[in-house]
């Protein structure tokens, strides 16, 4: 792992997690929570929910958490070094299954699958969820077509999202992957 551009970050040398979108930060916060050993990065596009979850962050004393906002797949694509993170979380993050939404999603242009492949650790994953099939269904494909292959386990277990309680009427689907290497 590439733990030599996360240190200065951190300021240790543990595996980090990357959540891309994390909302609210029911997840987010979490996962610091009970897993202390390992360091959460998450990327968020509003800036006022990244700085609302930073605050929070350094009141709750997790040190182990770091937010900042931005685009997550310039983050990924531009910033992030091969093989420096060893999961991805992404839950609930296309927009309504709307046209005019459809160039905004997060796997719409077949760059991100590949980005987020160049970046995971060789025994990292990257877990999805979303509430609409469809969504589902296109994001799995855009991922296997990115370089992963989906794995028979299940996400780690994590908090109901507020998007999920209110929005996924109908359920929600999940899964794992990882990076297909030669």
């Amino acid at each position: 792992m590439s733990s030599a551009f996360w240190e200065p970050v951190f300021g240790n040398d543990r595996p980090v997690e990357f959540e891309i979108g994390p909302g609210g930060g029911d997840v987010l916060m979490s996962f610091a929570r009970r897993r202390r050993d390992t360091n959460f990065f998450a990327v968020e596009h509003a800036s006022g929910m990244a700085r609302g979850l930073a605050d929070r962050a350094r009141v709750c004393n997790f040190t182990n958490v770091r937010v900042i906002a931005g685009d997550a797949r310039c983050v990924v694509a531009r910033i992030l070094p091969p093989e420096s993170v060893a999961a991805y979380h992404i839950y609930f993050p296309d927009p309504w299954p709307k046209t005019r939404h459809r160039e905004r999603r997060l796997f719409h242009h077949g760059a991100m699958a590949p980005a987020l492949a160049r970046t995971l650790t060789p025994d990292g994953r990257l877990h999805i969820a979303t509430d609409l099939e469809p969504l589902f269904q296109a994001m799995a494909r855009a991922i296997t077509i990115g370089g992963f292959e989906q794995v028979d386990e299940a996400p780690p277990a994590r908090p109901t999202t507020h998007f999920e309680r209110q929005y996924g009427t109908n359920g929600t689907w999940a899964a794992s992957f990882r990076v297909i290497r030669p």
